[in-house]
Parts: structure tokens; C-alpha cells; sequence
């Protein structure tokens, strides 16, 4: 228990420290796409990119192999937990591990956040979503077991092909704090926190790295999973050490409608996340760098919520009576 509660935090401070200084909330970095921003959708995929690489690797290494590699493919469960989850990034205007993050920069409304999220794991624990499992798990979850060739050779590709593309498209928005990393630095970093979670797990003796599900449903069902209870809470460690000595930090309460939000997106977000069996991070980080088919749906998902969820919220507010008023 002790190698995976201090493997557990160490890979969640590295984790925490990358996503404060780089400002990566998945909300913010799917938002930003919708109004042609794109600096943490250019960190986001190149960190994968390098993950993806350093995975293969790290799955070929002795002593590894009780590592999760592949998560299964349940489209219905993966399809409608993406939605859920994107439409609960709309309503709390923040993800799961942006919550964490905010909370160790000092966003004290990220605990009303984190409550409504451990709520909607539980409530969602309870039940099980109809619908086949079309891919059951393991190597052939991924797009090399489905093409039938080695998964770094896929990995290399991917990551030559996302290289090239920012090569020519780097794109020209700066970071909106002069503390806040550009998005060569949030690859390089999160391609860095997403293999080293790994690897961290394998030592503390945990199937899957980086991720969210489980945690609160462990406690509850009294086989607590120590390692990624740990890395959660590192994470919020983690933003309070960036936050703390490079800039960011900013003890806040927040305005009373904020609250009512962060609650019922934060339900949102844990529902969502055990429904698609996996969460931002679960999915977003891990299992795309993993080269899930799944995950590449679970994203998909979350992108479209947020961009119906973001769309409809933009109506209802120009339809409102005080905006037919100005």
C-alpha cells in the first residue's frame, strides 16, 4: 500500500504541475476550438502524440504486463458518456481534472465541484448502461490490434503525422499569462506526466495510469484503490506547487449561480465519466495515447456535448428578455 499511495501522488503532482501551468481544461481547450483558439488543442495532441510513443515502449519493458492494455469498446456506454460528460464541462465550465487542478490554485467553488462529482459516480455506480461490447478489452481494443500491426509503429506515425501538422499550422495565440507554458512546453510536459503515470502505476502495482473512474467507488465499496485516490489528490498538490511558485495563484470564493453549476456539472462530469468508463483524463489523456478505439469515440462524444451543449446555452441566452433588451 505505501509503493502505491507515494507512486500515486508523485505521478499526480507531475500531472497537476503540467495542467496548471499549461491551463489545460479540456472545456477551455474544446471552447477555444469552437472561436478558432487552438494553443491547448496543439499541447493536448502533441502530449498525446509523445505518450502514444512512450507507452508502446513502456509495454514492451519486463514487469509491465499487468497493465491495462486496451480499453474495451461499449458504444452506447462509450457514445452516451461522452455526451454527458461534454454537457457537464458546459454546465460546471470546467472539467474533472481542472477541478483538481483549480482547487490547488486556490478556487475554493472546485470542492463544490468535486462534491456533485463523487455524487454522480455513485449514482451512475448503481446502475449499468444497456448495449453490446463490440471490442472486449486488451490489445485488440486498439487501432493496431484492429489493423494487426505493433502498436509503436502506429504510435511513431501518429506522432510524425501530429508533428508535421504543427510544423506548418503552429498556430500564433499566446498564452494569456506570462507564467502560463505555450503549447510546445504543455506537450512536451504532458507527454512527459502521461508515460511517467504509467510507468509509476506499474510500480505501485495499478493496472491503468492517469484517470479519474474508480476512485470514489472503491471508497465506497471498501477496497480503496490507494494509488489512484493519491493521484488525485497529487494533482491538486501539484497546481498549488505551480501555482505557488510560478504564478496563478488566487484564493476565491464564488458568485452563489456558480455554485448551483459547479454542483450539477460536477454530477455531470462523474456520472458521465463512469457511464463512458472513463473520464478526461481516463479517455482523453491516457486512453487516446493507449490508442483506444474507444477513447477516440469517448472524445468525439465529449467534443460534440460541449459544442451542442455551448451552442444551445448561446441561444437561450439571445433569446432571453434581457438580451432582446440591449
Amino acid at each position: 500500500m505505501i509503493t502505491s499511495v507515494i507512486t500515486g501522488a508523485v505521478a499526480g503532482v507531475a500531472m497537476g504541475y503540467v495542467l496548471q501551468r499549461g491551463q489545460l481544461c479540456f472545456h477551455s481547450a474544446i471552447r477555444g476550438s469552437m472561436d478558432g483558439r487552438f494553443l491547448l488543442v496543439r499541447g493536448w495532441a502533441l502530449g498525446v502524440a509523445l505518450a502514444s510513443v512512450g507507452l508502446a515502449l513502456l509495454f514492451l519493458l519486463p514487469g509491465t504486463s499487468g497493465l491495462n492494455q486496451g480499453l474495451a469498446f461499449r458504444p452506447v456506454a462509450n457514445v452516451t458518456g461522452g455526451l454527458i460528460i461534454g454537457i457537464g464541462m458546459v454546465v460546471a465550465k470546467s472539467c474533472v481534472s481542472g477541478l483538481f487542478y483549480k482547487l490547488g490554485s486556490g478556487m475554493l467553488g472546485a470542492l463544490v465541484g468535486l462534491t456533485g462529482w463523487a455524487a454522480g459516480e455513485l449514482i451512475a455506480h448503481q446502475f449499468t448502461l444497456p448495449g453490446p461490447t463490440v471490442l472486449a478489452g486488451g490489445e485488440a481494443a486498439t487501432i493496431p490490434g484492429l489493423l494487426g500491426v505493433p502498436r509503436l509503429g502506429v504510435a511513431v506515425l501518429l506522432l510524425l503525422g501530429v508533428a508535421i501538422a504543427l510544423r506548418f499550422r503552429p498556430g500564433r495565440e499566446s498564452p494569456a499569462h506570462d507564467w502560463q507554458w505555450g503549447w510546445r512546453r504543455v506537450g512536451l510536459g504532458l507527454g512527459v506526466a502521461i508515460t511517467s503515470g504509467w510507468a509509476l502505476a506499474a510500480l505501485g502495482g495499478a493496472s491503468f495510469g492517469p484517470s479519474s473512474v474508480g476512485a470514489v467507488a472503491s471508497i465506497a465499496g471498501g477496497s480503496p484503490n490507494y494509488w489512484l485516490i493519491t493521484f488525485l489528490v497529487g494533482i491538486v498538490a501539484g497546481g498549488t506547487l505551480a501555482a505557488r511558485t510560478a504564478g496563478g495563484f488566487w484564493v476565491r470564493g464564488e458568485e452563489p449561480v456558480r455554485y448551483v453549476q459547479l454542483a450539477a456539472g460536477g454530477l455531470l462530469l462523474g456520472a458521465g465519466g463512469w457511464i463512458a468508463g472513463g473520464c478526461n483524463l481516463g479517455h482523453g489523456l491516457s486512453g487516446v495515447a493507449q490508442l483506444n478505439v474507444s477513447s477516440l469515440v469517448v472524445v468525439a462524444a465529449m467534443v460534440a456535448g460541449v459544442w451542442g451543449a455551448g451552442l444551445g446555452s448561446a441561444t437561450v441566452a439571445q433569446r432571453s428578455p434581457a438580451a432582446r433588451s440591449t
